[in-house]
């Protein structure tokens, strides 16, 4: 005669408290690899925005400006065909899509303009900072406009 096929309804219970326990200590850190993950989604891709104006202006062999709106949840990159200053063609439009992410622009301008050579119209200490919650990433310029991503404050 067979017995102790199964579960009783103690080991049931503790072993759901247990998964309890264990989520419950589980989430917090996710949350953090989350917020991580959309500050890195969102300096890559506000990198890869201006490195576009930036070849764009180098290979059109006219000036390209990379602008965003006041708090940078939108920002495009547009050709400046008629060398007047404003974007005329715009070659990207990205939208952040309210990921709770903050992007602030450390620089008296909110846009960026790459001559024909690539070379940007930003002072030394211009940069920008993307942040949520705990996670910050720095998108920060080189002395001819290079950018690049870090997580130090740049320098």
């Amino acid at each position: 005669m067979k017995t102790g096929q199964g579960f009783t309804l103690l080991e049931l219970l503790m072993t759901v408290t247990v998964l309890g326990i264990l989520t419950a200590l589980a989430v917090p850190s996710f949350r953090g690899l989350m917020d991580r993950n959309a500050v890195t989604t969102t300096a890559n891709d506000l990198l890869s925005s201006i490195l576009l104006a930036r070849s764009e202006s180098i290979k059109r062999e006219q000036p390209v400006i990379f602008s965003g709106n006041s708090n940078f949840t939108t920002w495009e990159v547009a050709a400046d065909t008629d060398g007047n200053g404003s974007g005329d063609e715009i070659l990207l439009q990205h939208n952040l899509g309210g990921n709770g992410v903050d992007v602030d622009a450390n620089s008296s301008s909110t846009t960026i303009a790459f001559n024909s050579r690539g070379r940007a119209s930003l002072n030394s200490n211009d940069y920008f900072a993307i942040s949520k919650n705990d996670a910050t990433r720095y998108v920060c310029f080189s002395a001819t406009g290079r950018p690049r991503v870090q997580e130090t404050q740049c320098q």
